[in-house]
């Protein structure tokens, strides 16, 4: 049985760290910036949806962090230097990004909608660009720090009928190994998170064909999540998979292609 990290909520963190997140209106991002604040962090929640933000706010108000609410658009460059730049502003410095802003899609890669699949490409490879590169002048003024990228089992182990998807999150891979290396003499750590199917707005939000998980696997709540989020904050890891069963789901991926393909089509298709 997985034994999910449960932090004690009844004292504050020892070592509060000023954390920015993307995607915090719904989902995992949403449970963790409420957790992070809960343990007495400073956390900038960044959304596209001011309303959802707002009760955001209204959550956290008797929490012991601070929550400091940013309109901001992932897919724009502009946006997130603003983001970054406030969240500084109001904290004097950035020590976490956490570039958990993502987009599905579901349905064959050819027949998809061009504007989907670019919706895709652009929250979930673009976005994460942007959010990296507005955030790490602002940790290199503080003396380092810490990015977290939000990546998926189905990148190292592709699905049918989520080639998009699947594709954005193998360059998040590939995107979080490189700067692992690029950014060392900046004392930035650079963490790569596997998430398994969660149980979010993620299914009837995606494009394509909007719906319900997988209903073969089973899924995580975006709290189980952002409990090891909120631990990863406090260690340096290079890559998290989250559950046994999606570690195994990995190395089947690496070590036994052809079963695991005929897994994922019985189980995706």
């Amino acid at each position: 049985m997985q034994r999910w990290f449960e932090p004690n909520l009844s004292q504050p963190t020892p070592n509060p760290r000023v954390v920015l997140i993307t995607g915090a209106t719904s989902g995992i991002g949403r449970a963790t910036a409420l957790l992070l604040v809960a343990l007495g962090h400073q956390v900038a929640a960044i959304g596209r949806r001011e309303d959802r933000l707002q009760a955001l706010v209204d959550e956290s108000a008797d929490l012991l962090g601070t929550l400091l609410p940013l309109v901001g658009d992932v897919t724009d460059a502009a946006s997130m230097l603003y983001c970054v730049g406030e969240t500084v502003a109001s904290f004097g410095r950035l020590d976490v990004l956490i570039a958990n802003a993502g987009l599905g899609q579901r349905g064959p890669l050819v027949e998809a909608e061009w504007q989907d699949i670019e919706d895709v490409l652009q929250t979930n490879v673009v976005g994460v660009l942007h959010s990296i590169r507005a955030a790490v002048p602002a940790m290199r003024a503080s003396g380092g720090g810490h990015i977290i990228t939000i990546s998926s089992v189905v990148g190292p182990v592709p699905t049918p009928n989520a080639a998009t998807y699947s594709a954005s999150k193998a360059a998040v891979d590939s995107l979080a190994q490189s700067l692992r290396m690029e950014l060392k003499t900046d004392g930035i750590w650079v963490t790569n998170v596997l998430v398994g199917q969660t149980h979010t707005e993620f299914a009837t939000q995606r494009r394509g064909r909007s719906g319900k998980v997988a209903s073969k696997l089973p899924t995580m709540t975006p709290e189980q999540v952002a409990s090891r989020l909120a631990q990863t904050i406090e260690r340096r890891r290079r890559t998290i998979t989250l559950r046994p069963l999606d570690r195994l789901i990995v190395f089947g991926g690496r070590f036994f292609p052809r079963w695991m393909d005929r897994l994922m089509y019985r189980i995706y298709r």
